[in-house]
């Protein structure tokens, strides 16, 4: 799926997907459902051994620090990747729209690629799948910024004809996986009935979301 340009025309300034890469897509998202279950499964096993370990060594009298440090390490680690888990699965699930504010949105993506935001972010209400928005928003916020760490992007916002206009400033720098992430969010934002362009030839990002009424 392609983003366009300010003439509503496909976007020549960005990568566009492959149909090979549409199809790796494609293919991995009809095991996802099996997939997150089979590791759901195996994942909960660890962290129950995982925290077993914990509160036996904390029993323990003598217990050498490092192995304690390590411990807690693994435990930290095992449950922020049933974090990752559940939003992945939450993804695979049929959107249900929920009324949520934009601020709330914008911050989620905006951590979730360690992006830093300048600009002013409203607190419109928009009545959308949130899981899914925050995802598209922050491929989107991730293409922007470009590659590299410490990165900021500047985020300009309007109302304009019932829709949140959102216009980010990108990097010329843009990561490998862009056409992927483009693809993906173009689609994201066409489920909530909005949609993903570019504008300045391709040095501006512009996504609108339809706001609650």
């Amino acid at each position: 799926m392609e983003h366009v340009d300010e003439q509503g025309q496909p976007c020549a300034h960005h990568p566009a997907l492959s149909l090979d890469l549409l199809m790796s897509l494609a293919t991995v998202g009809s095991r996802a459902a099996g997939f997150h279950h089979d590791i759901a499964s195996k994942l909960h096993g660890l962290m129950m051994m995982l925290d077993e370990i914990r509160e036996g060594l904390e029993g323990l009298a003598g217990v050498d620090p490092q192995l304690m440090s390590a411990t807690e390490a693994a435990v930290e680690a095992v449950h922020e990747l049933h974090k990752l888990l559940d939003t992945n699965r939450a993804l695979t699930k049929p959107p249900h729209p929920a009324r949520v504010s934009l601020g709330e949105i914008v911050a989620r993506a905006s951590a979730r690629v360690h992006v830093t935001i300048q600009g002013e972010i409203p607190e419109t209400l928009l009545e959308v799948s949130a899981t899914s928005v925050v995802h598209g928003l922050s491929l989107v916020f991730d293409v922007a910024a470009g590659a590299g760490r410490g990165r900021t992007i500047s985020v300009g916002t309007e109302i304009s004809n019932g829709q949140i206009v959102m216009t980010l400033k990108a990097s010329p720098s843009l990561p490998a996986n862009a056409a992927a992430s483009l693809a993906i969010a173009t689609f994201v934002f066409a489920r909530e009935r909005g949609e993903l362009s570019c504008a300045d030839a391709g040095k501006q990002l512009v996504i609108r979301i339809p706001v609650t009424s």
